[in-house]
């Protein structure tokens, strides 16, 4: 830990992390564990489970007193980020999906950045593609920021994302009737509101790792997810990529479209 670090983060600032939940028994404890062995001493950790019916009620049960979480019906999974989000007391806010996790220092390393540089609103790093059993099947195809870009592709890893909670405030809530693809949006939206110069992207610094898998939601519904983010696309800039049209039209005639990792 740098001394710039230790100087300025005497106060040390709070980190809330937020984890929409869904009968994911099967992998939330590993994501709870990865939040929960972060060295950083401020952390707040919101589960907002949408009323699952498997295991995973007795797993948050085992973590009361260490983590803060609701079990109630939902809209879905942006609706359940809106409600962590908008509960959370922290300065800087995280979401972590149910079947990802965080990489060892990772909080640190993010709040040092935000302390160093006050003017930045938003910071993500790199990630890995993780299977079912955990293990590392590939690396997020991640680029500094580029509004441009963006329109393009999605190079934002999700789970590697935090932001201060002056942007949520800005910006507002996610839109809740996207299902895939809430997240994409939600770049862009801060893309538009602020210049690229206050988005950081730490490079080679792997913060996060993203389930991928045949029954995750981005494998399984491809097609909506193509859907969703071109019709996301022409919204915010008048276009589709011809990438993503490419991948939807193959997805169509032959089953299958872009690679799970290229989505």
């Amino acid at each position: 830990m740098s001394e710039i670090y230790k100087k300025k983060c005497f106060t040390n600032p709070m980190v809330s992390i937020i984890t929409p939940s869904f009968n994911q028994g099967a992998f939330i404890e590993e994501t709870i564990m990865s939040v929960l062995s972060q060295e950083y001493p401020n952390i707040e950790y919101i589960v907002v489970d949408g009323g699952s019916t498997d295991n995973t009620l007795d797993i948050l049960q085992k973590y009361r007193g260490h983590i803060t979480w609701i079990s109630e019906p939902d809209r879905g999974q942006a609706d359940a980020v809106n409600k962590g989000f908008s509960s959370a007391k922290g300065q800087i806010l995280g979401w972590l999906n149910s079947d990802d996790t965080l990489n060892s220092g990772a909080l640190n390393e993010v709040v040092e950045h935000f302390l160093e540089n006050p003017e930045v609103v938003m910071v993500y790093g790199d990630a890995y593609y993780i299977s079912k059993e955990g293990e590392t099947i590939g690396e997020y195809r991640t680029e500094n920021f580029s509004l441009k870009r963006l329109a393009d592709t999605c190079f934002i890893c999700q789970p590697a994302v935090f932001i201060r909670t002056d942007v949520f405030t800005e910006v507002g809530m996610f839109d809740t009737s996207l299902d895939t693809c809430m997240d994409y949006e939600y770049w862009i939206r801060i893309g538009k509101r602020f210049s690229e110069n206050r988005i950081s992207y730490i490079k080679g610094r792997y913060f996060a790792n993203s389930g991928m898998y045949d029954t995750n939601k981005t494998v399984g519904s491809r097609k909506k997810v193509y859907m969703e983010s071109m019709k996301t696309q022409n919204k915010y800039f008048g276009k589709i990529s011809k990438r993503w049209l490419l991948g939807y039209v193959k997805e169509i005639i032959l089953g299958r479209g872009l690679r799970a990792t290229d989505i």
